[in-house]
């Protein structure tokens, strides 16, 4: 059995899994949250996949790494360490000082003078878009900071960041997903837009020729080697990095360690349908790799840390773990 740990809110990203909509058979899976795991006096006999952690705050990080070990105490297989996984500006920085990625970013808050232009703002911490759009040069940036403050924004929790980015063509950015399962690392597929922030995918952009670049990459793994290093900076087991080809080389924007994984659906090319069925018959074979008990109770002997959290928390009625 597979257990998914999420933030309140966030475990629709796992549905497919839950719902046998993934494509292809997998072991059991359930999904729990933090809140409910922290109020847990035993958890399920299963590998615990710790996802969300960039959307927990301080003190929900302090426990769910106290948490991690005493999971591992149990004797139960536990993915991404708490007190290890690089969110985005800490992954960033160490990205850029490792020589993978020619960008970095900075903390908002120090007014920073970044080496390269343009930049861009966004939190830290969340999937959205960024709350600005490219910013030229130093003047432009220092403006955008001041505005955000005087609308009330704080800056922290905010960063700058360089930009780096190319079209594969005429008006079409492209950015690839690969995934770390467990010890697996898997390029798993390709989205383009009209833009230079690429998110979602622009529908009717891809051509038959992207589609067959799509399927050459993910069957050939292309990206696996050169991403494995992020990874493991990262301290990352279980997420979807999200990369690109520039200057000749893969970079990496950002990895997501609660990634949305969608119930496959019929594409409006079967290059792409085999592709993702492909895909998705590749990863669920890493999941039976990282497949781990029946799903029985397990005594789970909480910290001193944990025992104050339910104290403060004890009647508010938060969910429990469910065999």
């Amino acid at each position: 059995m597979l257990l998914f740990v999420t933030t309140y809110g966030h475990s629709y990203t796992v549905r497919s899994l839950l719902e046998r909509t993934f494509g292809a058979e997998t072991p059991a899976c359930q999904v729990t949250t933090y809140d409910g795991l922290f109020q847990a006096s035993s958890t399920l006999q299963a590998t615990h996949i710790f996802a969300d952690i960039e959307r927990l705050y301080d003190w929900e990080l302090a426990l769910a790494g106290e948490l991690y070990h005493a999971i591992r105490e149990a004797g139960l297989p536990c993915v991404n360490d708490p007190a290890r996984v690089m969110i985005r500006y800490e992954l960033l920085r160490n990205l850029h000082a490792a020589g993978i990625n020619p960008f970095t970013a900075y903390r908002a808050e120090e007014h920073p003078r970044p080496n390269r232009f343009p930049v861009f703002v966004r939190y830290e911490k969340d999937h959205l878009r960024p709350v600005s759009d490219l910013l030229s040069d130093q003047a432009a940036l220092d403006a955008e900071l001041f505005a955000l403050r005087e609308r009330g924004t704080p800056l922290r929790g905010l960063i700058v960041i360089e930009f780096a980015s190319e079209p594969i063509a005429p008006g079409v950015w492209r950015k690839f997903g690969t995934f770390r399962v467990g010890d697996a690392v898997l390029v798993d597929h390709a989205v383009a837009e009209d833009r230079w922030l690429v998110k979602d995918g622009k529908v009717g952009l891809a051509t038959d020729a992207m589609f067959e670049e799509e399927r050459a990459a993910v069957i050939s793994n292309r990206f696996a080697e050169e991403l494995r290093s992020a990874f493991k900076i990262a301290g990352i087991e279980w997420g979807r990095a999200d990369h690109a080809t520039f200057a000749g080389r893969e970079i990496v924007y950002e990895v997501n360690t609660n990634p949305d994984i969608a119930p496959l659906t019929q594409q409006r090319s079967h290059i792409r349908d085999e592709t993702l069925r492909f895909a998705r018959e590749r990863m669920a074979q890493q999941f039976w790799r990282m497949d781990f008990g029946n799903g029985a109770l397990v005594p789970l002997p909480p910290s001193e840390r944990l025992l104050k959290y339910r104290r403060c928390n004890s009647g508010l009625g938060l969910p429990s773990i469910r065999p």
